[in-house]
């Protein structure tokens, strides 16, 4: 990620006076093709956008110098319309910078970023990639903004084999067959050794294509698919196509076993339809046999039994199908006379084990009282 600077004329949306601050919003920048020295750099909308929050916070300096006397304020907040970043200044108020910005003395606004570079062959020019706002300055425009830049993006662009074309003296020397453009000496394309430069090819399609040399555009562009795609391409070489292949049969074998996934869920959600009969059915019967269990329970120990509350809280089926069998003898042991004489003439007559087994709850309280009370 390398540092750059971008320059806009200062158009000041508002300015207010508070007590300690001068408060100020203004266009920071904006989205736009802009030639530089190594050609056509574009800044995209979407990526201005996402860079909006870093410039919050940032410094405000004078003439991108980071000392402290130089820091004439901060970027209190910074947002993001129609193309364009904004932010609202807060400079100090006994700064004499200030007053030549009231005054309209100071005309330039100046921000200072990092960002990555990338070459659009679709858009013919650079692309600024993932960038982050480091500060913003007041400055003078100078009289061709576009040849002001950083050193260090200055040195991203010119390898030492092609630096030759910043030199004067080299580009009188070099030989009229290293310029796209022989009779007025521009759009170099080769490196001082005589070799095509992809990188200066790139920096004459772009800068071509924004000044509209439409002969000169084309010849960078047939030499640039001649030279430097044969080249991408057999750079690659054999390991890499062999990976880009087996990254593709990966895909396809992955796209194969999520349909497969796909068809295993699809029969997984329709069993789950169909047991949902089953399971509210399984449901219905534990609540029936729950209930039941309370009836044999209190029948056998009483209403206050404590096996009450943990036939309550019982999930095991199994577990209370024991306790409803185990309380279903005791309470017909209970109900049972301890002699047939015991009982008046005829209170047995009619009662049978399947009779037993349909009588509610308080009719078998009923009978366990008149048996009781015929014991006693």
């Amino acid at each position: 990620m390398t540092k750059a600077t971008l320059y806009e004329e200062l158009s000041v949306e508002s300015l207010q006076e508070e007590e300690k601050f001068t408060t100020l919003t203004a266009r920071a920048v904006s989205s736009r093709k802009i030639p530089r020295f190594y050609g056509v750099l574009y800044l995209p909308p979407e990526e201005l956008e996402k860079a909006t929050p870093t410039l919050k916070g940032c410094p405000v300096l004078k003439d991108h110098e980071p000392s402290v006397d130089n820091v004439i304020g901060r970027v209190r907040e910074a947002y993001f319309k129609e193309g364009a970043v904004y932010a609202e200044l807060e400079l100090y108020k006994n700064d004499p910078l200030v007053d030549k910005i009231k005054e309209g003395l100071v005309k330039s606004l100046s921000v200072g970023f990092e960002r990555d570079l990338i070459w659009s062959d679709e858009k013919q020019c650079f692309l600024a990639k993932n960038i982050r706002f480091k500060e913003i300055s007041f400055v003078v425009m100078p009289a061709d903004p576009t040849a002001t830049v950083l050193s260090e993006e200055e040195a991203e662009f010119f390898s030492e084999d092609i630096a030759w074309v910043k030199d004067p003296e080299k580009r009188k020397k070099a030989p009229s067959d290293y310029f796209l453009d022989p009779s007025s000496r521009r759009y170099p394309y080769k490196t001082w050794s005589g070799e095509v430069s992809c990188e200066l090819l790139r920096r004459a399609m772009s800068l071509a294509s924004l000044h509209g040399h439409t002969q000169i555009y084309e010849r960078a562009k047939s030499l640039y698919e001649r030279h430097c795609k044969e080249k991408q391409s057999s750079d690659c070489g054999c390991e890499k196509l062999s990976e880009v292949s087996n990254m593709h049969e990966n895909l396809e074998a992955l796209k194969k076993e999520n349909e497969e996934l796909k068809k295993e869920v699809k029969l997984l959600k329709k069993e789950i339809e169909e047991l949902k009969p089953l399971a509210e059915a399984g449901k219905a019967y534990v609540e029936s046999l729950r209930e039941e269990t309370k009836k044999f329970i209190k029948v056998a120990l009483g209403d206050n039994s404590p096996m009450l509350s943990i036939v309550d809280s019982l999930s095991d089926i199994g577990q209370l199908k024991a306790i409803h069998d185990e309380y279903e003898r005791l309470a017909r042991q209970k109900l049972k006379p301890s002699s047939r004489e015991a009982l008046p003439e005829g209170e047995l007559e009619g009662i049978t084990p399947e009779k037993l087994e349909k009588m509610s709850y308080k009719e078998l309280l009923e009978l366990k009282e008149k048996f009781a009370k015929e014991v006693n």
